[in-house]
């Protein structure tokens, strides 16, 4: 990666480049059940859960990711804008959301994404397993903690 890359945790201030991200993506659009999830006020209490980190290329922000206990541990989002993809930056990311989770009590997370995108292959790249489908169609894909 770039030194120009830097990392912060994800905070109220951030509210607007993780929407600038989050619609940037090419891949994995907005679905109609995953609205709710955008709205200002839930949006604030999923960053204000602490599992969230906010990426930097040199003065734009890149990309995001965050962890989400509701109760059960999934990955509430990982986006990466296109023209920052391939450098690492999602890598970093999930790295940094799935720590925080299992240091915080997760034995597993579960996440959703469309099956067959990008996506899901690099999420299998780094250890998920394709568990099935959720109600929506969406591929869903779990990480266990090393050793379990």
């Amino acid at each position: 990666m770039d030194s120009l890359i830097t990392f912060e945790k994800l905070t109220a201030k951030h509210l607007p480049y993780l929407y600038e991200i989050r619609f940037s993506v090419e891949e994995n659009l907005l679905h109609p059940h995953q609205i709710q999830y955008l709205q200002r006020k839930q949006a604030l209490e999923d960053i204000n859960q602490g599992g969230g980190w906010i990426c930097k290329c040199g003065e734009d922000y890149a990309g995001v990711g965050f962890g989400l206990f509701i109760p059960e541990p999934l990955i509430g989002g990982l986006f990466v804008k296109p023209e920052y993809q391939s450098m690492g930056m999602g890598s970093a990311l999930l790295a940094r959301v799935t720590a925080w989770m299992f240091e915080h009590g997760a034995e597993a997370i579960h996440l959703t994404t469309d099956p067959g995108s990008k996506a899901e292959g690099f999420y299998q790249h780094h250890g998920w397993d394709v568990i099935g489908r959720d109600e929506f169609g969406q591929a869903e894909l779990v990480k266990r903690k090393e050793g379990e």
